[in-house]
């Protein structure tokens, strides 16, 4: 297995950035948590800069680093729809972030209960935590250590006979694990502000140096004249017409994964779901003092969520560029385009700036693990264990997140070889499918409850549940129909159906059975609604909204939303 070669120098940039890693969790521990605000918000005292690069650095992944430049290889700008969600964070601050806070809410299940039921936040807390720990754990963990293995081409850890991936994935969760563990929400946030500068600097020399080396953004256009564009590829008929010429466009499953129609009906419902209701995320947003310091890191977060775009997935695009120019080592870029990302740091980047390049791959990973670990741990003490044991002491449930981590950790490493058995390409590519599914309902019912307040208690879990069911419903007949080649008979197109399509339909489904259900059921007194949705906001509420925000937050959404609208004419 090919990898790229690493100097003492390289090692010792590495080094350093794992000495100051430590520092800081050292420098956290020392922190005494007092209570669970302590321990799994950081004291409720978090800034607009902590909050905004531990968004950001909670997303990227490895699969940011090795997928996304790898999807920019093989097909050019097509996922970069997924990539502006900078707009979906935006969407966090503005509207999502002012009903959280005002809830006081430790998780965002929680807001559920105090907009609906108990039982819908049990419900969505308990599909969080399977989820969480069935995808997000074991996936994070199975990809960080293929993406070590990966870059550094090491079969077996030097020296020894011990398998390098299994001993990647060992070290990634018990150095994390353990760090997360001591020090909580605020050893994550912390080290998170320090992961974010090493990750864009990192990337960044590698992008610089790419577009040097093949001569700017001219050359990187033109070898890449096929899939530089956004929307063109993604239509029907070569782009012979912008809309569907009948109903079968929705089953254009096999033919067009990626329909230009779709991603605009989908995309935005599985962020709003990722980017506002995920406790993943939002978590972060719960840390903050006050509504502006929350507001303003969503803002810094968007800004910082445009940078993938830039400086993972063009660099792929660069790899084309040097390869059809004839560069010395690129010659496999036609034949494994996963393969441009490791490919590009050993052959482009001198030493020292690879190890630079390393630490950022690691500052990636530890970022995504520490953020899950301690959201999973939140959930369980917050919306299982606190509710069923109510009398427990603050000391007492800031132990038991501890164990929960722990448990988290545990189970995570025990999923990861049925992981293996799916192979990396699959594994992306069921983990997109399973988002898909889980988000139409989740989003629909923080969406409608938010926006009106006519919806019934009972609806929001009707709705959630129902959609629930149907999404997970066509998971297992898709996982059947795939691997064993079970048919439906007429339900076959209920499986045949494109999954964006079947996403956005979801959506709706989800949202008409809310409206249904609250004709024949009661309603909730106003006020118990206090707060919890637009129309029940209080003047006295307004205003305090009013005064969290001025021209600079105006002035940066703006900013932000146009240089999206500048990409996306730039890439047409």
């Amino acid at each position: 297995m090919g990898g790229v070669a690493f100097s003492a120098l390289d090692w010792s940039v590495v080094a350093l950035y794992f000495a100051v890693n430590i520092g800081i969790y050292i420098w956290a521990a020392r922190q005494k948590e007092k209570n669970t605000a302590d321990y799994f918000l950081a004291s409720r005292s978090a800034t607009w800069w902590l909050i905004g690069s531990s968004i950001f650095a909670s997303n990227i992944g490895a699969e940011h680093l090795i997928g996304l430049a790898g999807s920019g290889a093989e097909s050019g700008m097509a996922f970069a729809h997924w990539e502006f969600h900078s707009y979906v964070v935006l969407i966090l601050g503005w509207v999502f972030a002012p009903f959280y806070l005002r809830a006081g809410i430790f998780t965002t299940p929680e807001f559920l209960e105090k907009r609906y039921t108990p039982a819908t936040r049990t419900i969505l807390s308990l599909i969080f935590l399977v989820s969480y720990i069935l995808t997000k754990a074991s996936v994070t963990i199975f990809a960080g250590a293929f993406a070590i293995q990966t870059i550094l081409g090491w079969q077996y850890l030097p020296g020894t006979g011990i398998d390098f991936f299994w001993f990647s994935a060992f070290f990634l969760v018990i150095i994390t694990g353990l760090f997360t563990i001591i020090g909580g929400m605020k050893s994550v946030l912390w080290t998170e502000a320090l992961h974010v500068p090493v990750l864009l600097l990192g990337s960044l020399v590698l992008l610089v140096v790419g577009l040097v080396q093949i001569g700017g953004i001219g050359p990187l256009l033109e070898a890449n004249e096929d899939t530089r564009h956004l929307w063109a590829p993604l239509m029907d008929d070569q782009g012979a017409t912008w809309l569907p010429r009948d109903w079968s466009f929705l089953f254009d499953s096999q033919e067009d994964r990626l329909p230009w129609l779709g991603i605009l009906l989908a995309s935005p419902i599985v962020g709003l779901w990722y980017w506002c209701t995920d406790q993943y995320i939002a978590q972060r947003v719960l840390t903050g003092k006050n509504l502006k310091e929350s507001r303003r890191g969503t803002i810094f977060a968007a800004y910082l969520k445009l940078a993938p775009l830039f400086i993972f997935l063009i660099p792929g695009m660069i790899a084309v560029a040097l390869y059809k120019q004839g560069y010395p080592g690129f010659e496999s870029i036609e034949t494994n385009p996963q393969g441009a990302f490791p490919t590009m740091v050993s052959n482009l980047l001198p030493v020292g700036l690879r190890g630079l390049v390393l630490a950022g791959m690691f500052a990636a990973l530890m970022s995504s693990l520490a953020s899950l670990f301690n959201s999973t741990a939140t959930l369980f003490t917050v919306d299982f264990y606190k509710r069923l044991r109510p009398q427990s002491t603050e000391r007492h449930l800031v132990f038991v997140g501890r164990c929960a981590t722990v448990a988290v950790v545990a189970i995570g490493m025990l999923w990861i070889p049925f992981l293996q058995g799916l192979g990396n390409g699959s594994l992306y590519s069921y983990l997109q499918l399973v988002q898909s599914l889980l988000a139409p309902a989740i989003a629909a019912a923080f969406m409608v409850g938010i926006f009106s307040k006519g919806v019934t208690p009972i609806s929001g879990l009707v709705g959630l549940v129902a959609g629930f069911t149907v999404g997970m419903t066509r998971l297992v007949m898709q996982a059947l129909h795939e691997l064993m080649g079970t048919t439906y008979g007429a339900f076959q197109p209920f499986v045949d159906m494109n999954w964006l399509y079947f996403s956005f339909l979801l959506f709706v489904f989800s949202c008409l059975t809310i409206f249904a259900v609250s004709t024949v059921t009661p309603k909730a007194a106003p006020e118990k609604l206090a707060g919890l949705t637009f129309g029940s906001v209080s003047a006295e509420q307004k205003a305090e909204d009013k005064q969290s925000y001025g021209f600079w937050e105006i002035f940066h959404t703006a900013v932000i939303l146009l240089i999206i609208v500048a990409v996306y004419v730039m890439f047409w």
